[in-house]
């Protein structure tokens, strides 16, 4: 029997994980812009390091990896 729920959950976590692969710059930005509140270097002058942008797209492609597991866990007779 299909669990819908899991597959719901699923397909979100693997887009979210392709989005985030996809534009990892771009949410590490976000984050490091976060981390700069308070600070005296303007938030537009923030950028990330080399390594917070890789990670950022491991994680959200391991994230996206669970998400590919649990569809077919979701629909594994």
């Amino acid at each position: 029997m299909i669990d819908f729920g899991t597959m719901l959950i699923g397909f979100g976590a693997v887009t979210l994980g392709a989005l985030g692969t996809r534009f990892g710059y771009y949410f590490a930005r976000m984050s490091e812009q976060a981390d700069a509140i308070g600070s005296t270097t303007p938030m537009s002058e923030v950028e990330p390091a080399e390594w917070k942008v890789v990670t950022t797209r491991l994680g959200f492609g391991v994230l996206g990896a669970v998400g590919v597991l649990m569809v077919i866990l979701a629909v594994w007779p």
